[in-house]
């Protein structure tokens, strides 16, 4: 993801600091204070007893170490909303997850496989998923991404980027609710519009959906899923999400003024 420069300021004096109103810190996804891990895990299989074709399944996710409350919010985030299960440990759901995904492959895949098929290596699956902390230059506010690719037989693979703001003192999962007040969400609609047609370069919203497929499935919305920087915040939308595949993943940028 390429996030674009801003083009525009508003006026919105609360958007993005009604949060914390804390001291922002360049070093934001290097915080010394935060004892990072890894859980991970990597499996590779034949799809056929025999066969030199495999599936995979490549997780990796940055994890905080401790009882403080950020750890347990990010580490219960990525067990309930990333791996949808729960077991006492990140690494223990995340062996359940692929447990459940190997086994609705092999499944899958058995029903259809033929070793003398033309194309079985499209049963040459694969899912790869990342967690990692974004320096987004605040020290009030980690950041955390997961991406995640995979592939499951078709025409093309497939790719979502997930971004989760936790408030570092609290632990707390900040959404888009806590950033911006009611008052002001059709405000920020429409600095969405704005900057959107600005960065493609065309007069309207009708003039970005005929040029470009955006809004084609969807409109414009304030989505849960966006990375806070230090003065704007980043709004991420997947593929189908409002437009098509070809239109790959949406991202729009719009600044905001912090409180005086």
């Amino acid at each position: 993801m390429q996030t674009k420069h801003a083009l525009l300021l508003l006026p919105i004096a609360a958007m993005l600091f009604a949060c914390t109103g804390k001291d922002s810190n360049t070093e934001a996804a290097k915080k010394t204070d935060i004892a990072w891990g890894t859980a991970a895990m990597y499996i590779e299989r034949p799809i056929a007893q025999g066969d030199t074709l495999c599936y995979q399944i490549d997780l990796k996710l940055d994890t905080i170490s401790g009882d403080s409350m950020l750890a347990a919010s990010l580490n219960d985030m990525l067990r309930d909303s990333v791996l949808y299960a729960r077991r006492p440990t990140v690494q223990a759901t995340m062996a359940a997850y692929a447990d459940s995904i190997e086994a609705e492959w092999k499944a899958e895949i058995a029903e259809m496989y033929e070793p003398e098929a033309e194309f079985k290596d499209m049963f040459q699956y694969y899912l790869t998923m990342k967690g990692t902390p974004m320096d987004n230059g605040r020290k009030d506010v980690l950041s955390y991404m997961v991406h995640t690719e995979c592939y499951l037989g078709g025409a093309h693979g497939s790719h979502d980027t997930r971004f989760y703001n936790f408030d570092t003192e609290s632990g707390k999962l900040i959404s888009i609710d806590d950033i911006i007040p009611a008052g002001r969400r059709k405000e920020a609609l429409e600095a969405m519009g704005e900057q959107l047609c600005a960065d493609y370069g065309v007069a309207t919203l009708a003039d970005l959906q005929e040029q470009t497929g955006i809004t084609m499935l969807g409109d414009l919305y304030l989505t849960n899923n966006f990375f806070l920087h230090d003065d704007s915040i980043t709004f991420i939308f997947n593929i189908y999400e409002i437009a098509p595949y070809a239109c790959g993943a949406i991202d729009v940028t719009i600044p905001s003024v912090p409180n005086p």
